[in-house]
């Protein structure tokens, strides 16, 4: 840190402020929610694309399920193309399981689409769990998880995919 941030700031906020990780919501989405360009490059990074140009980001956007139960996504963006993409900053195991990330899916499915409008025109969709610890347990950095046809091993194509983020790994 330079000399002018430690004579303006008391001794005890900067090591607040050396405390802070992304892992802290407070903190990410004050760091998310002000540079678009921050989210681009998480998305970037995890999808290995340096293409990705993101188009709208909103943080802790409320979907509503009229069923009963609405989520809070901690990072909802949109890129150039259409696609949809939840980001999940998880410090607890157990908030990052496959029933939670199958409905994160599901619900922003129901909301991107208009009654009458084919379902073939979904958009490719991604939930992406970053997580402090390796919460499947097979010491990878990533975990890309999709659908496929069990009986040929062949990808189903739906485009919905989820992702998950190691954060132990090194």
């Amino acid at each position: 840190m330079s000399k002018d941030w430690e004579e303006k700031f008391r001794p005890e906020d900067l090591q607040r402020i050396r405390g802070f990780r992304l892992m802290d919501d407070d903190f990410m989405s004050k760091c998310f929610e002000e540079n678009i360009e921050c989210t681009e490059l998480v998305l970037q990074i995890v999808l290995g694309r340096d293409d990705l140009k993101v188009e709208k980001v909103a943080i802790q956007h409320q979907l509503k399920n009229l069923q009963g139960r609405s989520i809070i996504f901690d990072i909802y963006a949109t890129d150039h193309a259409g696609k949809r993409y939840n980001v999940e900053i998880q410090r607890a195991d157990r908030g990052a399981g496959a029933k939670r990330a199958r409905y994160h899916s599901s619900l922003i499915d129901a909301n991107v689409t208009e009654p009458g409008e084919k379902l073939e025109n979904l958009e490719e969709t991604y939930v992406i769990f970053i997580t402090e610890n390796d919460v499947l347990g097979k010491e990878l950095p990533l975990y890309h998880i999709d659908r496929v046809i069990s009986e040929t091993g062949e990808y189903f194509g739906d485009d919905a995919h989820i992702i998950y983020v190691n954060g132990a790994y090194r």
